[in-house]
């Protein structure tokens, strides 16, 4: 499997997804430093990523958990009448683990959000296309940008 870049610096072996300005980044343990660390990634084993490809091939549909999903499910339960210690009970999870999931202070994985769509009839996870296009190393292998790529070719575009 191919090792992951930092979506910041582009260096390889990730450690951490963080939140900067409202955008979920999987990034090195350089550029977790003093972000808003949303989870850590272990080696082996591990959380999973935020975005996941759904079909085999670099540049097709992924899948992401959606934007104010703690919102979403805090308002879903409510319209159930569910207390949280219920909800975790059908779920087969944490109470606190939820309530954290609820105040937008951790994502759910994967995993977690098809039980809370299942249980409480609401969408979490979309499908979303790559949004930027990838850039040609020397080798000429594709990589996916990252911000400093990004930064640098509006820099160009605005000379």
């Amino acid at each position: 499997m191919e090792e992951t870049s930092c979506e910041i610096c582009g260096r390889k072996g990730v450690k951490a997804v963080v939140s900067i300005e409202g955008a979920k980044l999987v990034v090195c343990g350089g550029c977790a430093r003093g972000k808003k660390v949303l989870y850590f990634l272990e080696e082996e084993g591990g959380f999973e990523e935020p975005v996941r490809e759904a079909r085999p091939g670099k540049f097709e549909e992924k899948e992401e958990i959606v934007e104010g999903y703690g919102k979403i499910i805090k308002k879903a339960r409510e319209k159930m009448g569910l207390p949280v210690s219920v909800l975790a009970e059908r779920i087969n999870e944490r109470e606190s683990y939820l309530e954290h999931i609820e105040k937008g202070e951790l994502m759910p994985t994967f995993k977690v959000a098809k039980k809370l769509e299942r249980e409480l009839g609401i969408k979490l996870i979309e499908k979303v296309q790559p949004s930027v296009s990838a850039t040609v190393e020397k080798k000429g292998q594709f990589k996916e940008p990252t911000l400093g790529d990004i930064l640098e070719s509006q820099k160009k575009e605005e000379k």
